[in-house]
């Protein structure tokens, strides 16, 4: 597999562990062509710029730079993952200070609107 398929599965991955968790998450390339400041995972309610990367070599400096430039000035989060290894989440210490509370909003939004369609 090269890397770019590899890069998808894993993105598909990343969604479908986050739709597991209880939020609404997509892969971007599918549905906006993703341009060179996409995010590669979008969650509903989740202002956060997503970059996923599944590999088995850990370049965090090259990863952090790419998630910073690509979020352009927003905040931002990389998932990573090693084969047979649990998602790890990489951020800085003020993000996830603010992001555990993004993530138990963009669950409410799912609750909401699971809520609103009964």
């Amino acid at each position: 597999m090269n890397s770019r398929e590899k890069g998808a599965v894993g993105e598909r991955e990343l969604a479908g562990e986050l739709n597991r968790i209880g939020m609404i998450a997509r892969r971007t390339v599918q549905y906006c062509g993703k341009g060179g400041d996409a995010a590669d995972v979008v969650a509903e309610g989740l202002d956060l710029h997503i970059e996923v990367k599944r590999c088995e070599r850990v370049k965090l400096a090259d990863w952090i730079a790419q998630a910073q430039r690509d979020a352009r000035a927003r905040d931002w989060v990389v998932f990573t993952r090693q084969n047979n290894r649990p998602w790890l989440v990489i951020q800085t210490i003020d993000q996830w200070a603010r992001d555990s509370r993004h993530a138990a909003e963009a669950m409410a939004e799912r609750q909401r609107r699971i809520d609103a369609a009964l």
